[in-house]
C-alpha cells in the first residue's frame, strides 16, 4: 500500500517526478509513475493504487484542470476524505474541488527546507500518520533532470504581466485564498475602470444614464465577486485578515447611502473619505517579507 498516490496530468510528468523525489526523501511510499505492468488495464491498475494509498496528493495546473481523468481520481479522493491538493501553475481546481484549501508549490525546484513544501509534508503527515520508511536525504542531493528546470523567463514574465494579473483574478472568480500583490491588486483596479468607462459611453449611448444603465449594472455585477476577493488576498499579503475588507466594502456601501440623504449626506461624506483613505493606504503597502499564514510571498512565486 503506498503513502502517497500523485494525481497528474502526463505534461506535468517532470514536475510529479520531482515531488515524488522530495516526498521519497521523506521517507513516503508513493505511487506516480504510469507505467502498467503487462496484463493490466491503466483504468484497473490505477484505480486499486488509489484506493489503497493513504492521501492522494492532485497537483492541478493548466493540463490537469482540463485532464478528465484527473478529475476523476480528485473527485475519489476527495469523496473519501484524503484530498491534498497541489498548486503549480497559478489555475485554481475546477467547479467543486475550491473547498478544499491547496497547497503553492510554484515556485518550489526541490529544496528540502522551502516552507510551501514543508506545509504539504505536514499535510501528508496528519493524513497518513507518518512515512512508511526512514528518511533518505540522498534522494534530494541527486543533481535534478534538466525536465526540472525553472520555466523559461519568458513564460515567467507573462505570468506577471498586467493582463496575466487579471487573468489569475479572473480564474480565482470566488477564491480569496492566498496572497495578492500590489501589482496585481491595482492592475485588476485598471481593468475595472476600462470596462466601467466602455460601459458608461454605450450606456449613453443608448439613452441611460451612466452607471445606471444595464450594461453598467452588469459589468459592476459580474466584477463585484472577483474583485472582493483579490482585496481580500491583498490585505492578506501585508498579514491583514480579510474580514476588515468586507468590513471596508459594507462601510463604503453605508456611507454612500447616507450620503444620497441630505441630512446626513455631510456624515457619509466624511466616513467615506475616512474609510477611502485607510483603505488605499494598506492597499497600496508592500507586501510582508517571507511566508505568512495566509501563503508564501506572491513576489517570491
Amino acid at each position: 500500500m503506498a503513502d502517497v498516490f500523485i494525481s497528474y496530468a502526463r505534461e506535468d510528468r517532470a514536475r510529479a517526478e520531482q515531488i515524488a523525489r522530495g516526498l521519497e526523501a521523506q521517507g513516503y511510499d508513493v505511487f506516480w509513475d504510469n507505467e502498467i505492468p503487462p496484463g493490466q488495464t491503466w483504468a484497473d491498475y490505477t484505480e486499486a493504487k488509489l484506493t489503497q494509498s493513504k492521501v492522494t496528493v492532485v497537483l492541478w495546473t493548466a493540463s490537469s484542470v482540463a485532464s478528465q481523468w484527473v478529475r476523476e481520481e480528485a473527485r475519489m479522493a476527495r469523496d473519501k476524505g484524503k484530498l491534498i491538493p497541489v498548486l503549480l501553475d497559478g489555475s485554481m481546481p475546477p467547479f467543486g474541488f475550491g473547498e478544499v484549501q491547496g497547497a503553492d508549490l510554484s515556485a518550489w525546484r526541490g529544496e528540502a527546507n522551502n516552507p510551501a513544501f514543508a506545509r504539504v509534508v505536514e499535510a501528508i503527515r496528519n493524513a497518513t500518520g507518518g512515512p512508511s520508511g526512514p528518511p533518505n536525504p540522498a534522494l534530494l542531493r541527486t543533481p535534478p533532470r534538466p525536465a526540472f528546470t525553472p520555466a523559461p523567463a519568458a513564460a515567467d514574465a507573462g505570468a506577471l504581466s498586467p493582463i496575466g494579473y487579471v487573468q489569475k483574478c479572473l480564474r480565482m472568480y470566488v477564491n480569496a485564498n492566498g496572497r495578492a500583490r500590489r501589482a496585481e491588486y491595482w492592475w485588476w483596479v485598471a481593468f475595472v475602470l476600462t470596462l466601467a468607462i466602455i460601459a458608461a459611453v454605450i450606456d449613453s449611448g443608448m439613452g441611460a444614464i451612466p452607471g445606471e444603465g444595464p450594461v453598467g449594472i452588469i459589468v459592476s455585477l459580474a466584477l463585484a465577486a472577483p474583485g472582493i476577493c483579490v482585496g481580500v488576498r491583498r490585505l492578506h499579503d501585508i498579514g491583514m485578515s480579510g474580514w476588515w475588507f468586507a468590513a471596508a466594502f459594507a462601510a463604503l456601501i453605508v456611507a454612500s447611502a447616507l450620503a444620497a440623504i441630505p441630512a446626513l449626506a455631510l456624515i457619509g461624506l466624511i466616513i467615506l473619505l475616512a474609510v477611502a483613505v485607510t483603505m488605499i493606504f494598506f492597499l497600496v503597502k508592500d507586501s510582508q517579507p517571507g511566508d505568512n499564514k495566509y501563503g508564501p510571498n506572491p513576489k517570491s512565486a
